[in-house]
């Protein structure tokens, strides 16, 4: 008998989850994934502005010119006084 009572004490669960557990750990689960997905989606975002605003600079920088200024006249120096 002691035997046979001894195998029931064994057999127990030492912890059981009960269905509101079961649910808060499934939900909490979700909101987990959830963060993840929006985290990731949010760095691939973030990634494709950064693309496209460095090929925006690319193309201003490359759609700048430099516009060549004209020579400076010489102009004539007016005649002084002579000295001697």
């Amino acid at each position: 008998m002691e035997r046979g009572l001894l195998f029931l004490r064994l057999a127990m669960p030492l912890m059981k989850i009960t269905g509101p557990g079961l649910i808060s750990m499934s939900i909490a689960t979700a909101i987990l994934w959830g963060c993840i997905f929006v985290e990731r989606s949010t760095v691939a975002q973030a990634r494709a502005d950064a693309y496209r605003a460095l090929s925006e600079i690319h193309a201003l920088q490359q759609k700048q010119h430099v516009v060549p200024v004209s020579s400076p006249l010489l102009r004539p120096r007016p005649a002084g006084p002579a000295i001697g």
